[in-house]
């Protein structure tokens, strides 16, 4: 059983003040599988590198611009950090007074503010930025850290003011964009398919099938909305599997191998390299001489 930590936001904020903050790690600065929940929601972007998102037995991959909406009640990870940079826009919505107005009219508002507690608990991002776009953002959550440590008279209004800006900015971009949304919101069937079945030998015509897409239209569209090719991402997802039982069981190579849906060890031995650097068998002789964290 995995241990997970629970983060509560007086870590952060005290008493009394607007229940908001942002935390910039930088490339690197993240804990590799470090499972974990919290009182609060926050708003994840992923400013540089890349990365895998594990919520729930599910995987995404994470890439620079992607941006991530988690809540209360998910435990999650990431994998993969060691060239990642993130920010996390943390903030409690029950404590936070606010205006609503229209922002129930903006698509992705409902994933910020669910109505009647329905959480928005999904491992894969819910949009993406350009890298215009992702330094525009940038700039504002500089703007609301700088005001969250100001000292100055009306700070907390200012930071609230900034926080209201980023909101309008990222629910415009996500309906500015919303065929390519659409389609990634379909591929998500096909995911969710390929991380329940990938022991099995699975077909792009399955996958495409899943997404409610025609074969062209769905490797057109999965690459646009993962950044990699279905076989590239399933192996990926098969890799992942293979250091988890490569840490935790004494199966053999070869055993794992089939157990993760490579029916050739030779590939998987091929495969686990390309990505890792090194062979299963030495990636698990590091493990067990304690030189993986």
């Amino acid at each position: 059983m995995k241990s997970v930590y629970h983060s509560i936001i007086s870590r952060f904020v005290r008493e009394g003040n607007l229940p908001l903050w942002v935390v910039f790690r930088d490339k690197g600065d993240h804990p590799e599988r470090f499972f974990h929940d919290h009182n609060y929601s926050e708003i994840a972007i992923i400013t540089g590198g890349e990365a895998w998102h594990l919520a729930d037995e599910r995987k995404a991959p994470l890439s620079t611009g992607d941006i991530l909406i988690i809540h209360p009640g998910m435990i999650h990870a990431y994998a993969k950090t060691g060239n990642m940079s993130i920010v996390n826009l943390i903030f409690d919505r029950s404590r936070l007074t606010m205006p609503m107005l229209d922002g129930y009219s903006l698509a992705l508002f409902k994933k910020i503010f669910p109505e009647d507690n329905e959480n928005h608990l999904s491992v894969e991002p819910v949009m993406h930025l350009e890298q215009d776009d992702l330094h525009t953002l940038l700039t504002m959550l500089e703007k609301i850290d700088d005001e969250l440590k100001s000292i100055q008279p009306g700070c907390q209004l200012g930071a609230l003011a900034l926080f209201l800006e980023v909101l309008v900015f990222l629910s415009r971009k996500y309906g500015s964009d919303s065929a390519r949304q659409q389609a990634r919101f379909m591929i998500g069937d096909a995911l969710r398919y390929m991380n329940q079945h990938y022991m099995e030998v699975i077909k792009v015509e399955t996958l495409a099938r899943k997404a409610k897409m025609s074969v062209r239209s769905f490797t057109r569209h999965f690459p646009e909305a993962v950044g990699c090719s279905p076989i590239d991402y399933l192996i990926k997802i098969r890799l992942q599997h293979a250091m988890d039982q490569l840490i935790n069981t004494d199966l053999s190579i070869g055993e794992i191998a089939i157990n993760c849906g490579f029916y050739d060890s030779n590939y998987f031995c091929k495969k686990f390299r390309q990505n890792f650097h090194e062979s299963p068998r030495r990636f698990r002789q590091k493990s067990l001489a304690g030189e993986r964290i």
